[in-house]
């Protein structure tokens, strides 16, 4: 019997995920990484799985080594933010930490309409008003039926920049 590889354990955790196997996930993930310690799609397929189980200190740290080990690996940027918005007393710094990551998921590939969207949620939320209804108008060009960009920018218009 051939000996089992990363790619196989990868591919099984991944598997394991799509069918919300995700303890037996990680322990697949687990297995790869031994074999390959440096293979983003390992450490990005473990986060969501940690992210699954609302494990988010896990899920951060692995979307982190993901990104360290390919630093354009855009949805890990993206999900990294969401796991840090996923925090309800996010404080300042952390909401500058997420920003950070989806401005960094929109730089990468500047169609990220999802990534420009939270990001103004986020400029919103610091108090940026300006620069989050300059980022929804962004969306809108790209995506001019994104109705949540528009409520969003029509709310900030009304209630904050009167």
């Amino acid at each position: 019997m051939a000996e089992k590889d990363s790619l196989y354990y990868t591919n099984s955790g991944i598997d394991k995920t799509n069918k919300g196997d995700f303890k037996g996930a990680i322990e697949d993930f687990d297995k790869s990484l031994e074999l390959k310690s440096d293979w983003a799609l390992t450490y990005f397929s473990k986060a969501i799985a940690f992210h699954n189980l609302m494990r988010l200190e896990d899920a951060y740290e692995n979307y982190t080594k993901a990104i360290e080990c390919d630093d354009k690996m855009i949805d890990a940027y993206y999900n990294r933010a969401h796991v840090m918005l996923l925090d309800k007393n996010a404080d300042e710094d952390i909401l500058k930490k997420a920003l950070s990551d989806l401005e960094k998921s929109y730089e990468l590939d500047d169609k990220f309409v999802d990534a420009m969207y939270y990001a103004a949620v986020v400029k919103m939320k610091l108090k940026d008003y300006k620069g989050s209804v300059e980022l929804l108008d962004k969306v809108l060009e790209i995506e001019p039926d994104a109705i949540h960009s528009r409520a969003l920018k029509k709310l900030i218009l009304q209630k904050y920049l009167k």
